[in-house]
């Protein structure tokens, strides 16, 4: 059988750093696919595959956690 691979999952990276103003959240795709990723959401809905290990990104999830609320 095929082996299955989450919709989540990224092949390629966005090549430049986004601009923290644009983004609206992020998730790490999941344990099962084949290249970690961060995915950030824009606030137009866009979603962008990144290196987790860029040093913007590292910061800009960082400054992501400070924007969101911490789930209680």
């Amino acid at each position: 059988s095929a082996t299955h691979t989450p919709v989540e999952c990224c092949f390629n990276y966005a090549k430049h750093a986004l601009r923290p103003a644009v983004l609206k959240n992020f998730y790490e795709t999941p344990k099962e696919c084949f290249y970690p990723a961060i995915v950030f959401e824009t606030k137009n809905g866009k979603k962008v595959c990144v290196d987790p290990e860029q040093p913007w990104v590292t910061k800009m999830v960082a400054k992501l956690q400070n924007n969101t609320t911490p789930h209680a």
